[in-house]
């Protein structure tokens, strides 16, 4: 895989106000980040494509959820929702999408809760569906869980389409990244999660996981493999001189080794010139060059970003 640029994407956390929010964006813009993204929960949050589309109109950032429950919404929907943002913010918007897999808010709505594999193939006729009604002219698709009939839709500006990122952990989702995605996401969830309880050790663990991960995208990829972006969600970021007692920290929180935290794709703990230096080796060693953080970890971050971007 040749090198890429490095990108860095800033995770709206919380539900900020309109001030908070555009004094936050303005501080992500100005270090060197290029993407807002935001979680699809069904809770208190902000709904992600009001949001998204008052983030493109509020900055130069592109936007993106990170990713969307496709469960939640149909992909005729959601394909005329991304359109029309891609549209308006004169073609920043990528749309980044999985299964859904949180059962309590499933449960909360009274939606089905599928097994992973009903999901995941409901996932893959719906990029189907998207792209389709991303063309401009009238689709139809017969499928199992999704059927249109000559169904129409605003067509974005971006071509061929708006860049797609899938996320996930499991084989199943990681073939049909390398298959279809423009961008994979490398999750930290272990595909039998259904809540948050173990997210942590899920987390601590997921170096283990990586070299599977990138075979299972590059042999369903194939030749274009080449042409994917990689990227990973940093979900705990710790800038300390004292790397040892933090990781033994997490450990002791977490149920995992400090082997584990090291290893892990998904924490990085040391001084700002050591996360440097990792955020290169991944990038040299791995293809991984998109990066997310959170944004409660600006001030912390920040400075690496500008650097880096």
């Amino acid at each position: 895989m040749a090198q890429r640029r490095f990108r860095f994407g800033i995770s709206l956390a919380g539900s900020p106000g309109r001030a908070e929010l555009k004094e936050l964006l303005a501080r992500a813009e100005d270090q060197g980040f290029s993407v807002a993204l935001t979680a699809d929960h069904l809770t208190e949050r902000h709904s992600v494509f009001p949001l998204l589309a008052v983030v493109a109109e509020m900055s130069n950032l592109r936007v993106s959820p990170m990713v969307l429950a496709n469960d939640y919404r149909h992909p005729v929907v959601t394909a005329r929702d991304a359109a029309t943002i891609d549209i308006l913010s004169a073609g920043r918007f990528e749309l980044g999408i999985g299964t859904g897999w949180i059962k309590e808010q499933y449960d909360a709505a009274g939606l089905t809760y599928d097994p992973p594999g009903v999901r995941v193939d409901r996932l893959e006729e719906a990029v189907t569906v998207i792209r389709g009604v991303w063309s401009g002219e009238p689709f139809t698709f017969p499928g199992d869980h999704y059927q249109v009939d000559r169904i129409r839709g605003p067509k974005p500006v971006q071509e061929p389409h708006p860049p797609i990122l899938i996320a996930g952990s499991g084989r199943r989702m990681m073939a049909l990244a390398g298959r279809v995605a423009d961008i994979v996401g490398i999750s930290p969830l272990r595909p039998s999660l259904v809540d948050f309880s173990d997210i942590r050790s899920s987390m601590a663990t997921s170096g283990s996981r990586v070299e599977a991960q990138l075979e299972w995208i590059r042999e369903a990829a194939g030749p274009r493999f080449d042409d994917l972006e990689l990227s990973v969600t940093i979900n705990h970021l710790k800038v300390t001189d004292d790397v040892d007692a933090e990781r033994e920290r997490l450990a002791s929180a977490w149920g995992s080794t400090t082997d584990d935290l090291a290893q892990s794709l998904h924490t990085l703990v040391g001084p700002r010139d050591q996360i440097r230096e990792t955020l290169v080796e991944r990038r040299e060693s791995l293809g991984i060059s998109y990066v997310i953080f959170s944004s409660l970890a600006l001030d912390d971050v920040a400075p690496i970003v500008a650097d880096l971007a």
